[in-house]
């Protein structure tokens, strides 16, 4: 059976013995970026749907204990995965398939066009000639991001044009959070970075923010002993410095005495766990978190009106980013885009074929509060409930398609009907929701 416990009082006790640790976590924010001084649009469902997810919970049917151990238990599985395989195991589609932006007009975040020569010297510098010869496992030591070509500069397809200029840059694949564990397949040409795979997705990350793990690491971590982060953007210090943020949802290890731990890289570049400092009540607990209406209203809310960032660019998150997130710290894995999110459920409910107003009665009937997301290809959203008879989802939504072909953009997570922009004149009907809407999935 779950424990019901209030982790933080637990914490300030089992952990009360390393005051001296050197790293510590605290309450921290995301640094502010372009995210969040870009223009951003109200419309009529973000003025009139309060956004707060408390008026939903009460519609929310709860797991079980036994549910939530079913799926602790396929999070784990997935979630290790890197480290109990022994090859890189990608088809050549996979391998290679950041190059066909090399065969597209791209440009530059400023606008400046991306020749030919640029991604010559970027395929030289992912030295695939020496893919799959590392074979070890490793982990992140830092939040970090999952580039397709190891380098930071961006790719942008028409920044003139909304939805392919920022913040959609196709050379971030994903951000890859603290303590993601990793398979390493081999060096890029100046050694700086290194082509990983991890449980979601693959490409390269920065050597700096990873270490390699030997088997007395992966035994120490994979203990079935874990806390996970319930407070988003907090601060990992070592000896007073920011190293890093840590999002809502990050998994830590504990030891016999409940005691968390945190990976630091050694001078041979290997992991070690170490004591860690919770310096704030209340930002950490037993994983998985028990799915009460409290800790919906916790964890949700959180996750309103943060900007919406391309493959979780700049520390922020996008539509699969946000349900992803949502059902970590619950134990429930999720992959990384609303594609493969649409395969991870229980049931698969098809919406193919119906009118708008036969899908939102679909989804009244059949999808769960807090435990449905319902999917479109390239979106994907939570459904939180119904008010006035209209089903109500929590989504990160980049904007409304207007009949011209741009957008209006929200470029926030918000919580709206499935015809967000409705009202407007312009709005391209056959676009919202509503109407696009292919699948429920439940959990």
């Amino acid at each position: 059976m779950i424990r019901k416990i209030s982790y933080s009082l637990s914490l300030v006790v089992t952990l009360s013995t390393s005051l001296f640790a050197d790293m510590s976590i605290e309450i921290g924010k995301r640094f502010q970026s372009q995210l969040d001084t870009m223009t951003k649009y109200h419309v009529d469902d973000t003025k009139n749907i309060e956004q707060d997810v408390t008026q939903f919970v009460s519609q929310a049917t709860l797991f079980t204990p036994e549910e939530q151990e079913q799926y602790q238990h396929i999070f784990k599985q997935r979630f290790f995965e890197p480290w109990h395989i022994y090859e890189m195991g990608l088809s050549s589609k996979d391998k290679y398939w950041q190059i066909k932006n090399a065969k597209q007009e791209t440009y530059k975040k400023e606008g400046e066009k991306i020749s030919a020569s640029w991604y010559q010297e970027y395929i030289e510098k992912s030295n695939f000639g020496a893919y799959d010869t590392l074979r070890t496992p490793a982990i992140t030591i830092a939040h970090t991001d999952l580039k397709l070509f190891p380098t930071e500069e961006e790719i942008y397809y028409d920044p003139s044009k909304s939805g392919q200029g920022f913040p959609f840059d196709y050379n971030q694949n994903s951000a890859v959070y603290l303590h993601t564990p990793l398979f390493v397949s081999h060096y890029s040409l100046d050694g700086e970075w290194i082509f990983v795979k991890t449980a979601f997705a693959n490409g390269w990350v920065k050597k700096k923010d990873i270490a390699f793990v030997d088997d007395e690491f992966k035994t120490k971590f994979e203990n079935n002993k874990y806390a996970v982060t319930t407070k988003d953007n907090l601060n990992l210090k070592d000896d007073g410095q920011i190293v890093s943020i840590i999002k809502m949802g990050t998994i830590f290890p504990m030891n016999g005495t409940s005691k968390l731990l945190i990976t630091k890289k050694n001078a041979k570049g290997y992991g070690e766990l170490k004591n860690v400092k919770i310096r704030d009540d209340d930002i950490v607990a037993y994983h998985p978190y028990d799915f009460t209406r409290e800790n919906i209203i916790k964890i949700g809310n959180q996750l309103i009106n943060e900007p919406y960032g391309w493959g979780g660019k700049l520390q922020a998150r996008d539509c699969s980013a946000l349900t992803r997130d949502f059902f970590a710290p619950f134990g429930v894995y999720l992959s990384r885009n609303s594609s493969q999110q649409s395969r991870d459920g229980k049931s698969f409910i098809s919406l193919k074929g119906l009118t708008a107003q036969e899908k939102k009665d679909m989804i009244v009937q059949y999808a769960k509060p807090f435990r449905s997301i319902l999917f479109v290809p390239g979106h994907i959203v939570l459904y939180v409930g119904v008010k006035n008879g209209e089903p109500i989802i929590m989504h990160n939504y980049w904007g409304v398609r207007k009949c011209n072909g741009d957008k209006c953009v929200i470029g926030r997570s918000i919580i709206s009907t499935t015809e967000p922009g409705r009202e407007m004149i312009d709005v391209k009907t056959e676009s919202m929701l509503s109407n696009t809407l292919q699948a429920i999935v439940n959990f």
